[in-house]
């Protein structure tokens, strides 16, 4: 009875082993028919990279495998070949295309460290991956694998398919191939390397990108000595050899790199396509990226930012030596005088322009996007007199600019400043902006809330950490300068914010859209409220801070700010004009001051004018010689309905009275406008009530004002 049921359970084992076979056998028979052919690899040719196009459609970048050499076997040296036998496939040249025993090596590694430790992919098989299958891990991509691995060996010699695999292969800094690793890392031909050389490059296939030498040569030296160490215990070389390459110093060839103005644009998009649809379909996936930027502004900004920051170098009398930095370095500090530019379209968020540094070999930090940022200094002024005009405070409201003595419990803890260290006393709003007075702001923050500027600073879309202080006006906090330079178009196009476009839509090679990105334009102000900060704005352009723009030769309406710190760490013009807002920013990286007096006025305004006279160059239809076609209507800030004109007294900020001559002609929003005729005892003094016009000083204790106490 017990021999019976021994070989009835027998029997339905086997039939249970034939079925199942039976079955993996028809699955991967049917897989089998979904390869490609094998003869594919000896014409397989790489796929493109991502081709960038500029706002007309020209090609300006491709991120592709831009070095391969592909060379005979007998042209790489056997320390070389060795070396990537060594720690890719030791069992190379007796296996069929599987090493089951390497398999089995690495499930009980795995097991026993409870995560993915050990890889069993022979050469074969990464040449079959590489070449025509995803880097995924899945079963089905694994069975895939192993199957052409088995065609492939039985198609070609055991030669062919290291030559194949040793041309083919990514070796990270864009080089497909162990002649174009050789060349460009070392300046060698493969059958002249170093075995200590040998290795390096050996070692890179494990992560080609972290494992640039150029960029992380002590980690790829370190993880080298593990090749060396296995191709000894191999035999592949000696005792003697192995401790002699431990010990060998290994020199990293710098190549001099051109210099690429859109540099900083080209890395955005090269991490976003990175991040979001992989390496691989970076260098080797045919996409087209459309971008909104302006290629040949890009490059005439940077040259333009540069001449300026050299002289402004000279007159310094700064020592500068651009030429000790090496290429291909990430360095924040680079020691010398920064600055950068970005352009916005304001009436849909297309980004023109975008210049994070002086020279993108010498450092990768984007200094227009990445953190910490940089203090605004009075460029975020214009969100302050916005809020302002909202909360009952008119162009012609009068601000006594006296010294501020601030108490808090009993004590003196500030006492601000004018730029110029001078009080003026009356001072109608108007001018307190154009001349970016800190007396005038600091009492109108005080009077409306540093809560309600931050309030302000949102809905212009800062998102930076803002903190409810006075000093807040002055630009004590730290913005990321594109987003700074980004809220003004709330105020160049109307009222309505902007999200910046860097691009437009990106396709694969069969020109299926992969992602596409469409203006978007959301309310924050009424279009009445952007067209009074606006002509505020104006003055500062025409006869204010920033007027260096005007006897620049730029002459189309134009509005904006400058902006200084306290220490002259930070210098900023951003202005705009219906068509684009141009932000420029000058700094060293490590918040040194830019010299005593070096204002925005005097570092950051000059670039200015240049550069958008060139933007509306490129932007306007050209005649029958190219010289543009200026539609200057097009540029004009026009007047909305409920704004009205009055004409003020100077002296009062009320209404002119018949002969008088020091007036002027003020816009409101309609219901704001004074009534009250100008006299000798009247003031129009709006929100902040009476002043006393006798006092030298004005005290004031913080426990008393209402937004403190809240």
């Amino acid at each position: 009875m017990k021999k019976a049921s021994f070989w009835k359970t027998f029997f339905i084992v086997c039939l249970i082993v034939l079925f199942f076979t039976g079955v993996i056998a028809a699955y991967l028979q049917n897989l089998s028919k979904s390869l490609p052919p094998v003869s594919q690899l000896v014409e397989y040719e790489l796929k493109m990279g991502t081709k960038i196009y500029d706002r007309d459609g020209n090609l300006v970048k491709i991120f592709a495998s831009e070095n391969r050499r592909d060379v005979r076997l007998s042209e790489i040296s056997d320390t070389l070949k060795n070396a990537f036998i060594a720690i890719e496939d030791a069992n190379f040249w007796n296996h069929n295309g599987i090493d089951f025993y390497a398999i089995l090596r690495a499930v009980k590694a795995n097991l026993l460290s409870r995560d993915i430790a050990q890889g069993a992919s022979t050469i074969t098989q990464q040449l079959a991956r590489d070449m025509f299958l995803s880097r995924k891990q899945t079963m089905k991509r694994k069975f895939k694998e192993m199957l052409l691995a088995f065609k492939i060996e039985r198609t070609f010699s055991k030669e062919q398919i290291l030559e194949m695999y040793l041309n083919k292969t990514y070796l990270g800094g864009g080089n497909y191939g162990v002649e174009s690793a050789a060349q460009n890392f070392f300046g060698k031909s493969a059958d002249e390397i170093t075995p200590a050389e040998s290795a390096l490059i050996a070692r890179l296939p494990q992560a080609p990108t972290y494992l640039n030498p150029k960029t992380n040569l002590e980690t790829v030296l370190k993880r080298s000595k593990d090749v060396l160490y296995r191709m000894y215990q191999l035999g592949f070389i000696t005792l003697d050899t192995y401790f002699e390459a431990s010990r060998d110093t290994i020199k990293i060839k710098q190549r001099k790199q051109k210099k690429e103005p859109a540099g900083y644009y080209f890395e955005y998009i090269r991490k976003h396509i990175e991040e979001n649809y992989g390496t691989s379909a970076l260098y080797n996936g045919d996409l087209r990226v459309y971008t909104p930027v302006d290629y040949d502004l890009t490059v005439y900004a940077d040259s333009v930012l540069n001449d300026k920051l050299i002289n402004f170098e000279k007159k310094m009398e700064y020592d500068v030596k651009y030429n000790d930095f090496p290429a291909d370095t990430v360095d924040f500090d680079t020691k010398y005088v920064q600055g950068g530019c970005y352009a916005i379209d304001p009436n849909n968020g297309y980004v023109r322009l975008m210049i994070g540094g002086r020279n993108f070999n010498h450092s990768k930090f984007n200094r227009m996007l990445q953190k910490p940022g940089r203090q605004p200094g009075s460029a975020i002024k214009p969100i302050v007199y916005t809020a302002a005009l909202e909360n009952s405070f008119t162009p012609a409201t009068m601000i006594n600019d006296l010294p501020l003595v601030f108490i808090q419990n009993d004590t003196v803890f500030w006492k601000p400043q004018n730029y110029s260290g001078k009080n003026y006393g009356l001072t109608p709003v108007r001018t307190a902006l154009q001349h970016s007075r800190n007396i005038p702001t600091i009492r109108i923050i005080n009077e409306i809330s540093p809560q309600e500027v931050v309030k302000y600073a949102r809905r212009f879309g800062i998102e930076s950490y803002l903190p409810p202080v006075l000093s807040l006006g002055l630009g004590s906090a730290i913005v990321r300068p594109a987003e700074l330079i980004t809220s003004y178009s709330v105020l160049a196009n109307g009222g309505e914010q902007v999200d910046p476009i860097y691009i437009r839509r990106i396709e694969d090679a069969s020109g299926e859209i992969l992602e596409q990105h469409f203006p978007s334009r959301t309310r924050k102000i009424n279009k009445q409220l952007a067209f009074m900060t606006t002509d505020l704005m104006r003055d500062v352009v025409d006869r204010g801070t920033a007027a260096g723009i005007r006897w620049r030769g730029f002459r189309l309406p134009a509005a904006g700010k400058t902006g200084t710190t306290d220490d002259f760490g930070d210098a900023w013009c951003i202005a705009f004009t219906r068509r684009l807002v141009l932000g420029i920013w000058v700094g060293f990286d490590d918040n040194i001051s830019l010299g005593e007096g070096q204002a925005g006025a005097y570092v950051a305004v000059p670039p200015w004018p240049y550069i958008m006279k060139r933007a509306v160059h490129n932007s306007s239809p050209k005649d029958s010689t190219g010289k543009p076609i200026i539609d200057e209507e097009l540029y004009e800030f026009k007047k909305p309905k409920g704004i009205v004109t009055r004409e003020i007294s100077n002296s009062t900020g009320l209404l002119a009275k018949e002969f008088e001559t020091d007036t002027r002609k003020e816009y409101f929003i309609s219901g704001t406008e004074p009534t009250i005729i100008s006299d000798s005892l009247g003031y129009n003094f709006g929100p902040l009530g009476a002043q006393d016009l006798d006092k030298d000083t004005l005290y004031i204790h913080m426990e008393d004002q209402d937004w403190y106490n809240k």
